[in-house]
């Protein structure tokens, strides 16, 4: 083989994958361009997509901040309620506490009244049993004394018919 058929052969197999090379460039060419059509038709689907979440969250943020907003002065309400309550309780609390215990000191009072009253009273009772009821005994005792005296020194009888009646009685 000569080189000039081999040069030739050679040039023939560079035509032939130069040709392939071609071939196999547009084919890459066109499926690159169908896939960057397929590519931008999702591009515009989820631009699409992506406006539409953007509006729907818009929407969503608005309703979540004037919820929050509600519920911000609905927590402050409470805050203030929880306040007013508090101090309250501590005034009811701080009332009760001085009530019970005026009402505790004035129970020992009572008690101490009672207890003096009592005293005294026994103490009346015993001085009124030992000043009069005492010589008022004293006194009868004597005037009996002096009685049975005068019976005995003046002989009176009693009459003996009266005191066995009353026996009988008794019996019956």
């Amino acid at each position: 083989m000569d080189t000039n058929t081999l040069l030739a052969v050679f040039a023939g197999v560079v035509a032939v994958t130069f040709v392939v090379q071609s071939i196999a460039i547009v084919w890459i060419a066109t499926s690159i361009k169908t896939l960057s059509s397929r590519v931008e038709a999702l591009g515009k689907d989820l631009d699409k997509t992506a406006k539409s979440l953007k509006n729907d969250l818009e929407g969503l943020v608005t309703s979540v901040k004037s919820v929050t907003d509600k519920v911000q002065v609905f927590e402050d309400h409470l805050i203030s309620a929880g306040e007013i309550i508090h101090k309250r309780v501590a005034g009811i609390d701080a009332f009760l506490e001085e009530t019970t215990n005026t009402v505790r000191m004035q129970v020992v009072r009572i008690r101490d009244v009672v207890d003096t009253a009592s005293r005294h009273v026994e103490e009346t009772l015993d001085s009124l049993h030992c000043s009069v009821l005492a010589p008022v005994k004293e006194i009868n005792a004597i005037l009996t004394g002096v009685r049975v005296g005068l019976d005995v020194l003046l002989r009176r009888r009693r009459l003996r018919s009266a005191a066995p009646h009353q026996d009988e009685e008794m019996f019956i």
